[in-house]
């Protein structure tokens, strides 16, 4: 009897430890490329953020130039002072004219230049008269022309 069950079984066959090892290989292959794909994805989606100044690194307030305008839009100071800006931006030099974004205000006489994927801080002397004077940057995206690159400087009394 034990011969009629044996004949009605399956037999599982294992595998040689060579194919074992080589499913393993593309295991981890499939999983590296996972990896890589998911990687470059936060890199891409989340990529503005890196290079930015740690908060709290200086006393200067953070302005974030890029193809979409200046981060914050407003920026606010006290007539009569001085205020330091921490200028960054992540975007690449073939997107920019010259390879720079800018910081212009013709009302002010200013004009700073901030090489692509890079951040400096600089100190602008603020005018005695209260006010919203208009900054732009003309290297890129339509330039001055272009209302996503106009940002305000407000000078409070």
């Amino acid at each position: 009897m034990s011969s009629k069950r044996d004949t009605g079984r399956i037999q599982r066959h294992r595998l040689p430890d060579e194919a074992d090892r080589g499913g393993r290989w593309r295991y981890a292959a499939g999983a590296a490329v996972v990896v890589v794909v998911l990687g470059a994805g936060l890199v891409l989606g989340f990529g503005d953020f890196l290079g930015r100044p740690e908060a709290g690194a200086t006393s200067a307030t953070p302005v974030r130039m890029s193809m979409a305008g200046f981060d914050p839009q407003i920026i606010t100071a006290k007539a009569g002072t001085d205020i330091e800006l921490e200028l960054w931006t992540t975007d690449a030099a073939m997107h920019l004219e010259g390879g720079v974004h800018t910081l212009i205000s013709d009302q002010l006489g200013i004009r700073e230049e901030l090489p692509a994927e890079s951040h400096r801080t600089v100190t602008l002397r603020m005018p005695t008269a209260p006010g919203d004077y208009d900054i732009y940057c003309d290297t890129c995206c339509g330039g001055k022309e272009s209302p996503t690159m106009h940002g305000v400087l407000r000078v409070a009394a």
